[in-house]
């Protein structure tokens, strides 16, 4: 399978096009990750149902037992649990950072240190979040995993 890029100034959306002869299982694992890639995340914002591209969420986070998903613009109160949001778009690049949160490692800007050994994670538009330091190994080996993923 080949991929063709072209830059086409003045769109107001991207768009991805897949010309197929046949769907071969190359094919059916491309499309498999761009339909989760694609998929959107749906909840309330100012008590109004919204719907928002994965990609788009920064974090994910859960207080009293509410799903909240975290925009650059916005909070969501999502009806499901982290462990759905984990099963349906891990594939996107949601990984586990703590009892009660998920990031998107797109969204990470860089990693730090710390000194109780937990890691501060700074996203892209400046947000600091915490990850425990018994989810650091997972964390840590999911990255890799979708490294190499990305590398492919």
């Amino acid at each position: 399978m080949k991929l063709i890029k072209t830059k086409e100034r003045g769109l107001t959306e991207n768009y991805l096009e897949l010309h197929y002869d046949e769907i071969n299982d190359e094919t059916k694992e491309v499309i498999s990750r761009l339909d989760i890639t694609l998929s959107n995340v749906e909840g309330t914002y100012d008590e109004k149902h919204v719907s928002v591209p994965v990609t788009e969420v920064l974090y994910f986070d859960t207080v009293d037992r509410k799903t909240f998903a975290y925009t650059d613009k916005m909070c969501i109160e999502m009806r499901i649990t982290l462990r759905n949001v984990l099963d349906n778009y891990s594939d996107a690049g949601l990984i586990r950072i703590s009892k009660s949160a998920v990031v998107n490692v797109y969204k990470i800007d860089h990693l730090q240190g710390d000194i109780n050994m937990r890691t501060t994670i700074f996203l892209k538009n400046g947000e600091k979040l915490v990850m425990n330091r018994g989810y650091k190994k997972e964390f840590m080996t999911e990255l890799e995993r979708i490294k190499e993923r990305n590398r492919k």
